[in-house]
């Protein structure tokens, strides 16, 4: 009798591991999914007037109305032309039965852009305004689940201009480039 009520107990904490494992698992890859596009549709919002109304699919209505960035005119008098935005994500912290979750990311873009013409008079010239550069931020971003669905509550600034050199994947554009290496010579058999 003991060994049935073992193993039964023994094929119930494995299936209850097995399901946290599973719902953790779900939970992560949700959350890296709508930070890396929430973000990125916020920043685009910021530098080139993006669809504001797609920022409430990734963020609650109360972090928006009360979100700085989405009230920041710095880029309003340039013209983007191209962008590289990069957002690492070092943490991510959530249990399986758990409403809230936090995740640790770093933000960065490269901008390409110039003055938009209405803003320069006849002595003025458009290399006189440089677009102004992106400040990369390190944030701690706050999740909460609502009607079972993640949204970002809060955005706390953690560090500006953080170290970029512990990244963990390096940029194949920062990589030397390999050097050939040289064919030995045969030697003269004696």
């Amino acid at each position: 009798m003991m060994y049935v009520v073992r193993t039964l107990l023994l094929i119930i904490m494995a299936a209850i591991l097995c399901i946290g494992a599973f719902l953790t698992a779900e939970r992560y890859s949700n959350l890296y999914i709508l930070t890396s596009e929430g973000m990125a549709l916020r920043a685009e919002c910021v530098f080139a007037d993006g669809a504001r109304n797609d920022l409430e699919e990734y963020f609650t209505l109360t972090f928006l109305d009360s979100d700085p960035a989405m009230s920041d005119a710095t880029y309003a008098n340039y013209t983007i032309s191209d962008y590289n935005y990069d957002l690492t994500i070092e943490k991510i912290s959530v249990l399986p039965w758990s409403m809230s979750a936090t995740v640790t990311a770093t933000e960065r873009v490269s901008l390409k852009g110039t003055i938009n013409a209405d803003q320069l008079s006849e002595d003025q010239n458009a290399a006189d305004f440089p677009l102004p550069e992106w400040t990369p931020k390190r944030y701690k971003i706050k999740f909460l689940n609502t009607n079972a669905r993640w949204y970002i509550s809060e955005l706390t600034l953690i560090e500006e201009n953080p170290d970029s050199s512990n990244l963990g994947t390096p940029d194949p554009n920062e990589s030397p480039i390999p050097a050939a290496t040289p064919t030995p010579k045969p030697t003269d058999a004696p």
